[in-house]
């Protein structure tokens, strides 16, 4: 299963990290973790090209568990937007394929 975890303060995301595969189908064919990785990956090339002004952090580790980390440095809004489209497609693919991806959100005080 891919687990989604979205860190938040208040309406602000302050991290998101991506972890495991769907295992919805062989490796190659698993449209469920190629749907994820397009959003994951796709979005964080959009803030990285779109948005001279933000600073953020990615980690990532393609070993057998597949994970990426994107955390929020120094916010903008537009990065904002960006990541907030990502959660809304994100549950978009959790919504028809629930028993491959779950996306837990947890707020943070800080």
């Amino acid at each position: 299963m891919i687990n989604v975890l979205i860190v938040k303060k208040e309406d602000r995301i302050l991290e998101i990290s991506v972890d495991g595969h769907a295992n919805y189908a062989k490796q190659g064919l698993d449209i469920v973790c190629a749907g994820v990785s397009a959003v994951v990956i796709g979005g964080i090339n959009a803030i990285d090209e779109l948005d001279d002004k933000v600073v953020f952090d990615v980690s990532a580790n393609e070993d057998t568990a597949g994970y990426i980390t994107y955390r929020s440095i120094k916010p903008t809004y537009e990065e904002q937007l960006l990541l907030k489209s990502m959660v809304i497609s994100l549950q978009s693919i959790e919504e028809n394929y629930s028993k491959y991806i779950s996306i837990e959100t947890r707020e943070v005080k800080q």
